[in-house]
């Protein structure tokens, strides 16, 4: 049975803070139905990520519990969903787990109205640095830093709060921890995989995470993905939009679903029932 990608499980807009302007709510929902998609999770960062008001950890860490976004989304989202009635949109967030007590807990304690919470580690451990910007580590000292991220995602995923792990391994690979997503490293995952399909949690398939692995990169991804499965961990899929071009547009995804031998029993799909309040 071929597998259909209709619905996209990641999507950022406007407040975000780094988006393209098109990326403003009503023109996210009238092209996510011009795509043809059927289901659309619009989530944004709490705390707020490279933006102006988190141009270093400290100040980013001085968003924590902030629902200022979540409740402008909710209030957008809401009333539109009428008009387009053949596509369901769904509200959650991507919310970091606390960098500094490293045990699964988030960023954000109220969660009320969020269909899916999709976690994410955007800072190291210890919260010294964004991943996205890490300060060059040792070689000596890598394995240790290896060892401490992989052990702070695992409490992540055990963490009954949250749903969907986002773009897993992208940090590990951006600080230079994931040798190329090989045997090694997929051995020292196992345990988060081993979390993530006893507490039920979803490893997102991310569209934006797989374009930028190159060919072997990839092949050692697909075998992650498989070794999820093995695990009995299901997935979501994600273009991780921001901007307009990228919103429901899966090309690595099916690529990889196919290398990984998935099936649509394999993939989980969020309620929409807590935003609807």
């Amino acid at each position: 049975m071929t597998l259909t990608f209709d619905c996209d499980y990641h999507v950022h807009t406007i407040y975000s803070g780094h988006s393209g302007t098109e990326m403003f709510i009503p023109a996210v929902m009238a092209r996510a139905a011009e795509l043809g998609l059927r289901r659309v999770l619009i989530v944004e960062h709490v705390p707020e990520t490279m933006t102006a008001a988190s141009r270093t950890p400290a100040e980013w860490l001085s968003g924590r519990g902030d629902r200022t976004v979540i409740k402008a989304i909710l209030s957008e989202v809401r009333p539109r969903r009428g008009q387009i009635p053949g596509v369901e949109f769904l509200v959650g967030a991507e919310v970091d787990a606390d960098p500094e007590r490293m045990d699964g807990s988030l960023m954000l304690a109220d969660l009320a109205d969020l269909d899916a919470v999709v976690a994410a580690t955007h800072l190291l451990p210890g919260g010294e640095a964004f991943w996205f910007n890490p300060p060059e580590t040792p070689e000596a000292e890598r394995g240790e830093l290896l060892d401490r991220w992989l052990a702070w995602i695992e409490n992540v995923v055990a963490n009954p709060k949250v749903n969907i792990l986002a773009h897993p391994g992208a940090e590990l690979a951006a600080a230079g921890l994931a040798g190329g997503f090989g045997e090694a490293f997929r051995s020292s995952f196992r345990p988060v995989l081993t979390a993530m399909a006893a507490r039920e949690t979803a490893f997102e398939l991310n569209e934006a995470l797989l374009r930028r692995l190159g060919d072997e990169e990839l092949a050692g991804y697909a075998e992650l993905v498989k070794l999820a499965r093995k695990c009995g961990v299901r997935f979501t899929t994600g273009s991780d939009a921001h901007r307009g071009e990228h919103l429901g547009a899966f090309r690595k995804v099916p690529e990889l679903a196919g290398r990984a031998e998935l099936a649509a029993a394999d993939f989980w799909h969020p309620e929409l029932a807590a935003s609807l309040a």
